[in-house]
């Protein structure tokens, strides 16, 4: 039986640093892990990932949406694992601060962009910053799926589209 598991995230920016949290070694889920701010939807978030993103920050890190400047969707990565979908909303924002309060959930860090690679951060993690990092100027959003390519984890990347808006002009 195949089960989903729906998660939403944000990567939040303050200059040339995002606010990432390092999860305890005990951590029931990705522990160790230095990982956006985020968590699972709750049952009454599913058709509504934002919301589900700022209730994680604001639990998370005390931020609130007057803390936040232009919050988006930017991608949408789907993985299996095992019989689990796992779907995960991944929001990008300017934080107006960095003053932030402790979490129980984990120890957060503000890193600078450039040097997110260098943690022990996630496969998804490590290629989501890769694309957004070309593509920041951008207002699209991103399909991503993991995929394995010689026993290492990738993700193919598709732009998320309205194609019965898209107009082919005839010559």
């Amino acid at each position: 039986m195949i089960t989903l598991r729906q998660m939403s995230v944000a990567f939040l920016i303050h200059d040339d640093e995002l606010l990432m949290m390092e999860k305890p070694k005990n951590a029931s889920f990705v522990s160790g892990m230095v990982v956006p701010i985020g968590g699972h939807l709750e049952q009454h978030e599913i058709n509504n990932p934002t919301e589900a993103c700022l209730r994680e920050v604001e639990e998370e890190t005390g931020l609130t949406t007057d803390d936040l400047t232009g919050l988006e969707l930017r991608y949408i990565i789907l993985r299996i694992k095992e019989t689990e979908i796992r779907i995960q909303y991944v929001y990008f924002s300017n934080a107006k601060h960095i003053a932030v309060r402790e979490s129980d959930e984990g120890k957060l860090l503000w890193v600078n962009i450039g040097l997110v690679d260098k943690l022990n951060v996630t496969a998804t993690t490590k290629y989501i910053i890769e694309h957004y990092s070309k593509n920041k100027h951008s207002s699209d959003i991103y399909v991503g799926t993991m995929k394995s390519v010689e026993s290492e984890p990738e993700i193919t990347w598709a732009l998320l589209e309205d194609w019965e808006n898209f107009k082919v002009a005839l010559s």
